[in-house]
């Protein structure tokens, strides 16, 4: 879903560009986007778990001034820790980047900058990744296992169209016999990602 994500928000530079063969566009794919929301949901895991491994350090002051696009933006909030009183569990995130996936501080910046620049076009964005190390319990609590998305809590179903952007097959080993809620299915929620970013962005 994430690459399904980033196709579309490449869809939609192209829509905006001034011109066809726009340079800062037309030298952009769809993958640079995908590593560059890979690498926002790195350094929001990064930021909830106070990681000062040297990789992240060199991100510090760059990441409160990011152009994150809306809806990757709402999905970074729900990730951070959460605690179900109820069942005695606690969700810490944890999220393995790789070499081919993160892109270098510069790379973000120009990333950024672009984003920031087709603001006025319509592209909708936030600026600055979270910094509260809080997440939503409803959303922590769900797993996204084989393109479904499930849970052991009944919640709203905006956070398991959230969810399904992030496989959590770790989740599931843990509470697996608990989760029986199903919420939908990637195929549901690829239509949807369609309608919505064409109604954020106009």
């Amino acid at each position: 879903m994430i690459s399904l994500m980033a196709e579309k928000l490449m869809a939609e530079f192209e829509r905006m560009a001034p011109y066809a063969g726009y340079a800062p566009v037309s030298q952009l794919t769809s993958k640079d986007v995908e590593r560059y929301l890979k690498t926002l949901l790195w350094l929001r895991v990064c930021t909830v778990l106070n990681s000062a491994d040297k990789s992240s350090v060199q991100y510090r002051v760059l990441k409160k001034n990011l152009a994150i696009p809306v809806l990757m933006y709402q999905l970074l909030m729900c990730i951070g820790k959460a605690y179900d009183s109820e069942y005695n569990l606690e969700f810490v995130p944890a999220y393995s980047i790789t070499e081919e996936d993160l892109l270098s501080p510069d790379e973000m910046a120009g990333l950024s900058s672009l984003f920031r620049s087709f603001e006025n076009n319509g592209m909708k964005v936030v600026y600055g990744v979270p910094k509260d190390e809080a997440g939503e319990l409803d959303f922590m609590a769900m797993s996204h296992v084989n393109d479904v998305v499930i849970s052991y809590k009944r919640s709203h179903p905006s956070f398991a169209f959230l969810a399904s952007f992030v496989r959590q097959q770790k989740l599931n080993e843990v509470t697996g016999l608990m989760s029986r809620v199903i919420y939908g299915y990637d195929s549901d929620y690829k239509y949807q990602l369609d309608a919505l970013l064409s109604a954020i962005n106009g």
